[in-house]
């Protein structure tokens, strides 16, 4: 009977204990007087048993142990990292566009200009042709006329002089008549004359076009080109940033990596002894 209670003490023990209990009430069975001590023989069985302290079993301090080593492999792989030692940045030449924002054809009136020749009937007024460009006939007639009339004066010897002066008065007064009457004379003829006429005429020819555009800096800027453009226009080269060659050192050698990029931390982590470079 005394075995009963003490069985049953360990019952309610090993409910307690766990794991620990059930081997403990393994060796009470196989060993049944040896290990009772006379305080568990004497226990009243109307009274409760305490409520035993719990002591960590050879599994519970076996399974701490392994806990205990996880977190510390854990909390040695979250400390491993690699260091970075140097970051380069890596620029090349390229074309910068600008978009464009507008598009005005510009043109201008060109002149053209073609001859051609105006015709008309003119009267022209001239000096009448002449047979007798020396007057000879109006220095004879003269002549004639002054030689009678000086025929007429005096007698004799004085006659003779007479109308020998009368012949040459009369033919230096006819010389001078007729040649009056010839630069008088006049005619009037038809001519047909032709002149050149240019004619202007003036037609709207297209020169180019004004762009107005944004540069990749924000300001506006504009300029005539002779074609028009697309969506955008190049306005010159600069320098851009590709990426940053990250040097990094991990098992005591130096690895560069290519990063779009550039890195906001001084070493990269490594998980499973693995660096990671993309944070």
């Amino acid at each position: 009977m005394n075995i009963d209670n003490k069985l049953l003490g360990v019952g309610l023990g090993a409910l307690l204990v766990g794991g620990g209990a059930v081997a403990a009430y393994h060796a009470a069975t196989s060993q049944p007087s040896a290990p009772v001590t006379a305080a568990a023989a004497t226990a009243q069985p109307q009274t409760p048993a305490a409520t035993p302290t719990m002591q960590p079993t050879a599994a519970d301090s076996a399974s701490d142990a392994v806990h205990g080593q996880a977190a510390n492999n854990a909390t040695n792989a979250a400390a491993d990292y690699a260091p970075i030692t140097n970051v380069h940045q890596v620029s090349s030449k390229a074309t910068k566009y600008a978009t464009v924002l507008d598009v005005t054809p510009v043109n201008d009136k060109i002149a053209q200009t073609t001859p051609r020749q105006e015709c008309k009937d003119v009267v022209v007024t001239e000096k009448a042709p002449t047979k007798d460009p020396h007057n000879i006939t109006g220095s004879a007639i003269g002549a004639v006329v002054g030689g009678l009339v000086g025929h007429q004066v005096g007698g004799g010897k004085g006659r003779d002089l007479a109308t020998v002066a009368g012949a040459v008065g009369g033919g230096i007064a006819g010389n001078r008549i007729q040649n009056r009457r010839h630069e008088n004379a006049t005619v009037q003829r038809t001519d047909h004359q032709c002149t050149t006429v240019n004619d202007t005429s003036y037609t709207n020819k297209l020169i180019g076009y004004d762009v107005t555009y944004r540069n990749p800096d924000g300001s506006v800027g504009k300029q005539r080109m002779s074609k028009r453009p697309g969506s955008r226009i190049a306005v010159g080269t600069g320098t851009q940033t590709v990426g940053y060659d990250v040097t990094y050192r991990y098992e005591g050698k130096d690895k560069v990596v290519r990063l779009d990029q550039k890195p906001s931390t001084d070493r990269f982590p490594v998980v499973d002894g693995r660096v990671v470079t993309r944070l």
